[in-house]
């Protein structure tokens, strides 16, 4: 995988096609959930207090935290 970032490290504002979620089955099956999966696109909203992100997947903004993010890998999409 060239080019995968964690979502923690993605600029604001930027559009990506998530790679992986690392963490236990059942926090994947979560994110699954939440429409974070293997090839979502996803985008950086807005920055929330104590370095997480607001992040737009599948029509929806979720908020996460650092630690989330940094279990999320992705890559850019093309500009």
């Amino acid at each position: 995988m060239s080019n995968a970032i964690s979502l923690a490290s993605a600029r604001v504002g930027t559009s990506l096609t998530l790679l992986r979620a690392e963490g236990t089955p059942e926090l994947c099956r979560r994110l699954s959930a939440l429409g974070l999966r293997r090839g979502a696109r996803v985008r950086i909203v807005n920055p929330t207090p104590g370095g997480g992100r607001v992040i737009s997947v599948a029509g929806s903004r979720i908020a996460m935290d650092a630690s989330m993010l940094k279990r999320l890998f992705a890559e850019e999409l093309p500009a």
